[in-house]
């Protein structure tokens, strides 16, 4: 049981860093252009929910497209941290 719930903490937590890549990934044309979609279907929404509770800043107060996406890859990469020291 116990290798269980060990193998199914880091099947979570490797799902939520492809989810959160992929998000970052929407975030920027770059990105887009890399997946396959048009420049129109850029969002910071997918990103700014992976990367709660760091992304509250940029839902509170409007700031440039650059200073957010900085922003929610640092939040992101927090939450992959915590998540990598819990998974462990």
């Amino acid at each position: 049981m116990e290798r269980v719930l060990h193998i199914t903490r880091w099947v979570l937590f490797i799902a939520y860093a492809i989810g959160g890549a992929v998000a970052l990934m929407m975030a920027s044309p770059r990105g887009l252009n890399f997946l396959g979609l048009p420049i129109e279907s850029l969002t910071f929404l997918p990103a700014k929910i992976m990367s709660l509770p760091w992304s509250l800043v940029p839902w509170l107060i409007p700031l440039d497209p650059v200073t957010t996406l900085a922003l929610l890859a640092v939040g992101y990469m927090f939450n992959v941290g915590v998540g990598r020291m819990l998974a462990g």
